[in-house]
This record gives structure tokens, sequence and C-alpha cells, in this order.
């Protein structure tokens, strides 16, 4: 097995979005994204690229929300996130990194 290479949040929402599925919903007019690496890391979005760019926030977001409660992130394409719950993060930067909409799910959460 190859080692794993410690990566950026940058390039891990990128080694992540390698592995999307995409697929078209005809039901609601959209087109739904997911990462099945991260269980529950869902988006959706009028089109491909909206779908994209909700789904990187999403990653960030799912990532974040782990790191907040101390759960393992997951390697993913033999790429392992820099840092861990362990090495520690405070819910004020979590709430700095995204919007006040997202900030209140994370501390709800």
């Amino acid at each position: 097995m190859p080692k794993e290479r410690l990566v950026t949040l940058r390039e891990y929402v990128q080694e992540a979005l390698k592995n999307a599925v995409y697929e078209a919903d005809t039901e609601v007019d959209a087109i739904a994204a997911w990462v099945p690496d991260l269980p529950g890391c869902f988006a959706q979005g009028r089109d491909f690229e909206e779908a994209r760019e909700d789904l990187i926030d999403a990653i960030e977001l799912w990532v974040m929300s782990a790191l907040m409660d101390g759960d393992e992130i997951p390697a993913i394409n033999g790429c392992r996130l820099a840092i861990t719950a362990q090495s520690g993060i405070s819910a004020q930067f979590c709430c700095d990194k995204f919007s006040n909409k997202q900030a209140s799910v994370l501390k709800s959460g």
C-alpha cells in the first residue's frame, strides 16, 4: 500500500471532487452531486457548474464539522488532510470560514 500524502484543505477538496458522482434528478430538474468517500456529503444545483460549486462548499463544511466533532477524516486517493481533530481546531475558525447560515449549521450540529 502506498504511503499517504498529507495535503491542504484545497488539495483534499480537489481529490474529493475527482471521486464525485453527478446525476440528473428529473423529479426536481436539478443535478445531484455527492462524494462517496464522505458519507452524507451531497449538494445539488440547476446545472453541473452550480452543483460542483455547491459540492465544494459541502465538502469544506463536511470536513470542518467532522473536525469539530473529533471525527476522523478519511484519506481520499491516498491523500490525508494535514490537520486532524487531535491537532485541534476551534469552533471560531470554522465559523469564520463559512457564511452565517453555514456557521449556524455548524454551531447547532
